[in-house]
């Protein structure tokens, strides 16, 4: 969808290459320490979601942003209040938290 307000392709690509490249590279690292690193990453599911992440990058469909927010966030449960033990407040008028 394009709109007359938005920047072109060309330009958001020129102003959002080198922090890009920047990030890009950053990940590099992070999996190159991973792989030279005692041990393996290999069967813990976090490495799992980061690869499937990785994939999501390099597909050629849309909503790429959506679709990673999505991969690394849990399903939403309407207890979740109750679930994770999380006091609103809404009750006695004051939040509660613990240090």
């Amino acid at each position: 969808m394009s709109h007359s307000n938005t920047r072109s392709a060309e330009r958001i690509l020129s102003e959002e290459y080198l922090v890009t490249r920047a990030r890009i590279l950053e990940l590099a690292a992070i999996l190159d320490r991973l792989e030279r690193g005692q041990g393996s990453v290999e069967k813990d599911p976090h490495f799992a979601w980061i690869r499937q992440g990785l994939e999501l990058l390099t597909d050629d469909s849309g909503k790429k942003a959506e679709r990673i927010q999505l991969l690394f966030s849990r399903k939403y449960d309407p207890d979740w209040r109750s679930n994770l033990s999380v006091d609103s407040g809404l009750n006695t008028g004051r939040v509660t938290s613990q240090a």
